[in-house]
């Protein structure tokens, strides 16, 4: 079931992203065009452009993230979303899922129109097998200096990324849900606004707590003449630190979700 609600999510938010993704790549293909003739006018005009729209991009993924919880779970929409049969738990992973899959998309988006504009130029020139040579060599060599333990804690920090930005978005999810509970039927958006802002202090405050139990681990590393031990010491702080920080936030995200789908399931105030 949460297939077909991710397909839907997906087919209704499509027609906001997919025109502009083609607007995006279009300008892109403009503005290298421009570059390779050497048109500045048209350069400048399409990099302006292309900045509005990455700026519109940055905007719509926030605004289609907040309307789509909103409008098909918490207003009208939502007396049908709730007949289905399935649990609020598969709704809202739906809408999680659909928002990350379109933020996603949007970085592969941004990285095609950039690597576009500094292609068109350059495609006399450039050997695309000897820049995948060169990079297969680089990122060798990288894994040789750092070792695998270095880059192992790089794809931690990507995964925290993934983690924060989950964490905004049940945030927010909650803060809607929390908005529209019977109590505050008045003044449901102000309502809303402040239990972000409440919601996202109580997180800060739970994470500021832990990052003190992981500076008390810290160890004096101008003490150390070693320069190996002195490495290895830093990387195992920073490993303790990432595996802590991911252990936490991941707590987070469930304590975010199972509110959220708690006030959906028991206190569910439909306008």
């Amino acid at each position: 079931m949460l297939g077909k609600l991710l397909k839907y999510e997906l087919k209704a938010t499509s027609r906001v992203f997919i025109p502009l993704y083609i607007a995006i790549l279009v300008v892109s293909i403009v503005n290298g065009l421009s570059l390779n003739l050497e048109i500045l006018n048209i350069q400048g005009l399409a990099t302006i452009v292309l900045m509005c729209l990455f700026i519109s991009l940055f905007v719509i993924t926030i605004v289609v993230t907040i309307q789509r919880f909103n409008k098909n779970l918490l207003k009208d929409e939502g007396y049908l979303m709730f007949t289905l049969p399935v649990s609020s738990k598969y709704l809202v992973l739906s809408k999680y899922l659909t928002s990350l899959i379109w933020t996603f998309l949007s970085f592969v988006v941004a990285f095609l129109s950039f690597t576009i504009i500094f292609m068109i130029p350059t495609y006399k020139y450039f050997d695309f097998s000897y820049f995948i040579n060169e990079f297969n060599l680089l990122f060798s060599n990288i894994s040789n200096i750092l070792g695998t333990t270095i880059l192992s804690e790089f794809f931690k920090i990507v995964l925290l990324i993934i983690i924060s930005y989950t964490i905004f978005i049940f945030n927010v999810y909650l803060a809607l849900s929390v908005g529209q509970l019977p109590i505050f039927n008045r003044f449901r958006n102000v309502s809303s606004f402040i239990g972000f802002l409440v919601i996202n202090l109580l997180i800060s405050y739970a994470q500021n707590i832990v990052s003190l139990f992981v500076n008390d681990a810290s160890v004096n590393i101008e003490a150390i003449d070693n320069i190996n031990y002195a490495i290895n010491s830093v990387t195992s702080i920073v490993s303790k630190g990432l595996n802590i920080a991911i252990v936490i936030n991941i707590i987070i995200i469930l304590v975010l979700f199972f509110a959220t789908t708690y006030i959906l399931d028991k206190k569910l105030n439909l306008e």
